[in-house]
C-alpha cells in the first residue's frame, strides 16, 4: 500500500534526476512503499533520455493515492502539481534569494524542504512561511570512494573540474586565474568535463581566454559518463576545484571528496554544508554582485563574486604543496562519509514520521 508519492523526474539528465533515483531507492529499500511519479510526461522522457532502472518502473506499479503525504521534488514553480494530503515542496536554487513566484507556491505547501540550512535562510529571508527543514542529498559511497595513486604523470598536478556550461559555473573565473596562475612548461594540467546542450560555442570561447600562451587544458566535451566511470575520473586527479558563483548543493564537489581529492570551491552556498579548510580549499568571495540575467529564476537576484587573486594563490598553493593537498583530500574522504546516501533517507524518515508516517523502523 502507498504511503508516499515521490513526485519528480528519473529519467533526464539531471540532478534532480539522479538524486531522485537515489532517494526513491533508498527509501524503498527500508521498506516504505513509495510511489514514483513523473513530473512530466514518462514516455517523451524515456525516449529522449533512456530508461530508468527497473526498481523505479516496480515501484510505478503502486497505486497513486491522493490520500498520502507526496513530494514534489524540482524547481519551485512546480509545487503547484502536489495534490497529496500533506503537500511537501522539494527545492534549492543558487542565489541569495527565490523568485516571487516560487515563494508563493511554496507558501501553498505543509512544509518545504531544501538541501541546506544556508537554503532555509535564504527561503525565509525571500518570504517563505510555511515550515522549513534542511534535507540533505548524498553521495553514493560505495562507487565514489578513494583509489589507488595515478601511475600517469605522477610529476603533474592534475586539476579537475566538472561543470554545465553557464556563467554561474565560473569558468570564466576558472581560466583566467589557471593562465595566471601557471606558466606554459610548468608540470600542470587542467582537465574540464563540460556538458553543453543548447546554442553557443564553448570551445571557441575556452579558446579565446586561453591564448596560445596557456598552460595545458585538457577537454571532454558533452559525454556522459556513469557514476563508476565519474568515480574513475575524480580519482585521476590531484585536486578538484570550481569557483561557482551558487550552488544549491554542490555534488560534483561531494562526489570529489568522497575520492579522496581536496576541493577549492567557493565559500558560499551550498557546499559550505560540507566543506571546510581541514579537508579543502574554501575560496573567499569578495561579495555578492546582481546576476545580471533579466529572466528566469535568476532575476533580481545576486550571487557570489568569487576572489580572483585568491583562487589564483590556492592553485599554486595546492601545486607547491601536494603533500598537504593529498592529506586534506584524505580527510575529505573520511568527511564524505557523513553524507550518503543513506543519511539523507535516514534524515526524510525522521520527517516522515514526525508528521505521521509509519515507516519500519531503521534497523529492521
Amino acid at each position: 500500500m502507498t504511503q508516499l508519492v515521490w513526485h519528480s523526474t528519473f529519467a533526464s539528465p539531471t540532478g534532480y534526476s539522479s538524486s531522485s533515483r537515489a532517494i526513491v531507492a533508498g527509501l524503498a529499500a527500508t521498506g516504505l512503499a513509495v510511489r514514483p511519479l513523473y513530473l512530466f510526461d514518462a514516455d517523451d522522457a524515456e525516449r529522449i533520455y533512456g530508461t530508468v532502472p527497473p526498481a523505479i518502473h516496480a515501484l510505478q506499479q503502486l497505486p497513486i493515492r491522493l490520500d498520502v503525504p507526496q513530494v514534489v521534488y524540482g524547481r519551485g514553480e512546480l509545487f503547484c502539481k502536489n495534490s497529496g494530503s500533506y503537500r511537501i515542496g522539494f527545492t534549492m536554487l543558487e542565489t541569495d534569494r527565490l523568485p516571487t513566484h516560487w515563494v508563493a507556491q511554496a507558501n501553498l505547501m505543509d512544509e518545504v524542504w531544501t538541501p541546506t540550512a544556508w537554503g532555509c535562510a535564504v527561503f525565509a529571508a525571500s518570504g517563505v512561511r510555511r515550515p522549513l527543514h534542511a534535507i540533505p542529498l548524498g553521495v553514493d559511497v560505495s562507487v565514489f570512494t578513494p583509489g589507488t595513486p595515478r601511475r600517469e604523470l605522477t610529476d603533474h598536478t592534475v586539476f579537475l573540474s566538472v561543470f554545465e556550461w553557464s556563467q554561474r559555473k565560473g569558468w570564466d573565473i576558472l581560466l583566467s586565474a589557471y593562465r595566471t596562475a601557471f606558466k606554459p612548461t610548468d608540470p600542470v594540467v587542467l582537465v574540464l568535463k563540460i556538458d553543453h546542450r543548447v546554442a553557443g560555442n564553448p570551445l571557441r570561447e575556452l579558446a579565446g581566454i586561453l591564448s596560445d600562451q596557456a598552460p595545458p587544458v585538457a577537454v571532454i566535451y558533452n559525454q556522459t559518463f556513469n557514476p563508476a566511470r565519474m568515480a574513475e575520473l575524480y580519482r585521476s586527479a590531484d585536486c578538484f576545484v570550481l569557483p561557482s558563483r551558487g550552488e544549491g548543493w554542490g555534488m560534483p564537489v561531494l562526489e570529489a571528496m568522497a575520492c579522496g581529492l581536496p576541493v577549492i570551491a567557493t565559500a558560499w552556498s551550498g557546499p559550505t554544508t560540507f566543506l571546510d579548510d581541514t579537508c579543502g580549499y574554501p575560496l573567499p568571495i569578495r561579495g555578492l554582485v546582481p546576476t545580471g540575467i533579466p529572466t528566469g529564476p535568476y532575476a533580481d537576484a545576486c550571487w557570489a563574486e568569487p576572489d580572483f587573486d585568491a583562487l589564483v594563490e590556492l592553485l599554486r598553493h595546492v601545486h607547491r604543496q601536494r603533500d598537504e593537498a593529498r592529506q586534506r583530500g584524505g580527510q575529505a574522504a573520511l568527511r564524505a562519509q557523513a553524507w550518503s546516501w543513506q543519511n539523507s533517507t535516514q534524515t526524510i524518515l525522521n520527517r516522515l514520521r514526525a508528521i505521521g508516517v509509519e515507516v519500519v523502523d531503521e534497523k529492521h
